[in-house]
């Protein structure tokens, strides 16, 4: 593979200075102009760090920047585009605080927790340094400081530095604007939803471009982001196809970080163009604690990168490009890590699993973060056996693969099964990022085995299907308990603004909507739903229930799907296919 893991173990006395890395931060705020200080104090459930949401993007590295960081000024950000000022006009500044809250509280919430201590197997070592729960695009922002310092001789321009920044934070107000109608019903003179949605992933898709030819690991990240943005509602089938996918961004992510890494100074060529050979030196930092930052935040956003891949080549039709596919997986590092850390984290918590142990929220996270790995692997597996069974592989090829998605399955049964039951138990106890994590854990788990379902009944291999129907039972069950879930439980999102009263005060606003409503994998949604409406009419058809209970079922369904954001094309097709489905 064209990447090295690079492990580096952080002696104790470091601790302090990689927490803060992994653990602070600042709210990004798009709107560009004079700097208003606001005074942000931290949520008592938020998991995010607590510094103001004014701060440009360079201002996030006061307490770690090198000594040669050249300070802009934020008459810089001013240099816009028209397109970037009528953008202004669709969103306040109230609003780009509220669209970096649900980023932050919603997205990194999840994702970050993927990326944690108790998830990422390169932190295996440093659990006791590591928080948790990661901010991606902090890590993202301080790589890039890092590369920037170490590349001395030829630093980012700084007008490039802007560039990326700011196309970082388009991407997030695009990925997050979605979930605006939350906040508050606007009065009929103020734009609409799909005017500032639909413009919005326009200047994104726009600026992809940009960020492809400009890589960073925020470039990277920004790809990623417009590829987990939907296609606006109001977009057409023909300007969709009018230029770049999030497919495309994806794969270009992939690319980049592969580039990033390897850091090489060999020829590079091709029938476009022949670059000149890179006189970019390795990493060089003047001291170890530096050194093993570096490592280790270069490998967790690897892992960032994996989870991305390794669902895409589940989710679509492509071949994953950071590990390998059916021949090499037994051998590759990444996943037997991943293997090694399920056995440990099995024995660790043994004592877990005995009767009147308490389990409490931090415990919980453990839990879900050590599944959200595993999960991961079934993932994998699951996308293998897609792999073995639609490329036509021999038989004993796909045997072997199903084999391995059953064995993933049974060891996540013996693990994690009856530690996430006592969580689901002790619910109502713990922390609403608890609840949001624990919900999509088991959605995204229990997904992945109706996937590897559907996959048998689109390639019509239906002498492979007893191996499943056990497990295929189970996960229909709990992916409709988990929408039940999102659907009755409740999430608050708090942004922390200028008194309109009292400039010198700041006041806090708030809004409490189901957890299945900002569900920032709300495609996965989407895909749930249709694999139960197939179950349904499956069991409907087979006299396994009645009309009422179909019926029933359905609606359930369609409550899911109202739920989710409006402005996805995605959502209105899945809306107008159940509606019609329930009708008749």
């Amino acid at each position: 593979m064209p990447h090295i893991f690079r492990m580096h173990a952080v002696p104790e006395p470091r601790a302090k200075w990689i927490k803060t890395v992994k653990s602070t931060g600042p709210r990004l705020r798009a709107k560009q102009g004079a700097r208003k200080q606001v005074q942000h104090q931290p949520d008592e459930c938020s998991s995010v760090g607590a510094d103001s949401p004014t701060q440009t993007g360079v201002e996030r590295f006061e307490s770690s920047r090198p000594d040669n960081w050249i300070t802009r000024n934020n008459s810089d950000l001013s240099a816009t585009t028209n397109t970037t000022e009528y953008s202004q006009d669709l969103l306040n500044d109230t609003e780009c605080q509220w669209l970096q809250t649900i980023y932050e509280d919603c997205f990194e919430a999840i994702f970050g927790s993927w990326m944690g201590a108790h998830a990422c197997p390169f932190l295996f070592r440093q659990r006791e340094t590591f928080d948790i729960s990661v901010s991606i695009s902090r890590l993202c922002r301080q790589l890039d400081a890092w590369l920037n310092e170490d590349d001395s001789s030829t630093p980012l321009p700084d007008d490039t530095d802007l560039q990326i920044e700011q196309c970082l934070t388009h991407a997030i107000q695009s990925f997050a604007v979605r979930w605006l109608p939350l906040i508050s019903p606007k009065p009929p003179h103020v734009s609409p939803l799909g005017d500032k949605f639909e413009h919005l992933w326009r200047r994104s898709r726009r600026e992809m471009l940009r960020v492809i030819n400009r890589p960073s690991y925020r470039s990277m990240l920004t790809l990623l982001l417009f590829g987990l943005t939907p296609v606006p509602a109001g977009v057409s089938e023909e300007e969709e196809l009018d230029g770049i996918s999030g497919q495309v961004a994806v794969q270009s992510a992939f690319h980049q970080v592969q580039s990033l890494r390897a850091r090489q100074r060999i020829l590079r060529f091709n029938g476009a163009k022949v670059s000149p050979i890179l006189t970019v030196k390795s990493f060089s930092p003047k001291d170890e604690t530096t050194a093993a930052a570096i490592i280790n935040t270069e490998n967790t956003v690897l892992w960032a990168a994996l989870t991305f891949d390794t669902s895409a080549s589940l989710t679509l039709c492509s071949r994953p490009m950071l590990s390998a596919g059916l021949f090499g997986i037994e051998s590759e590092a990444s996943w037997r890590l991943v293997r090694s850390c399920r056995k440990i984290f099995h024995e660790a918590a043994e004592e877990w699993r005995q009767p009147g142990f308490e389990l409490t929220d931090f415990k919980a996270n453990q839990v879900i973060a050590a599944g959200s790995t595993w999960k991961l692997l079934v993932w994998k597996m699951t996308a293998i056996f897609k792999e073995a069974i639609g490329d036509g592989h021999d038989e004993i090829e796909v045997a072997r693969a199903l084999s391995a998605v059953t064995e993933a399955i049974t060891q996540w049964n013996c693990t994690f099964r009856d530690l996430l039951t006592a969580c689901q138990k002790r619910i109502h106890f713990l922390n609403q990022e608890t609840k949001l994590r624990w919900y999509e854990l088991m959605l995204h788990y229990h997904l992945a085995i109706l996937l590897s379902v559907d996959i048998v009944d689109a390639t019509e291999r239906f002498d492979l299907l007893p191996q499943l129907i056990a497990h295929r039972n189970e996960a229909e069950s709990w992916v409709l308990n988990c929408l039940d879930f999102g659907l009755n439980n409740t999430f608050t999102l708090r942004v922390r603004r200028r008194s309109v009263k009292n400039f010198s005060e700041s006041e806090v606003s708030s809004v409490t909507v189901p957890i299945i409503s900002i569900d920032p994998y709300a495609h996965h949604v989407v895909a749930g739903v249709q694999l139960l409406r197939k179950a349904i009419r499956r069991d409907y058809t087979c006299n396994k229930i009645s009309e009422g209970v179909c019926n029933n079922l359905l609606i359930t369904l369609k409550r899911a799907l109202q739920h989710l954001p409006s402005g996805s094309k995605s959502v209105q097709v899945a809306r107008a296919d159940l509606e019609s489905e329930i009708m008749t």
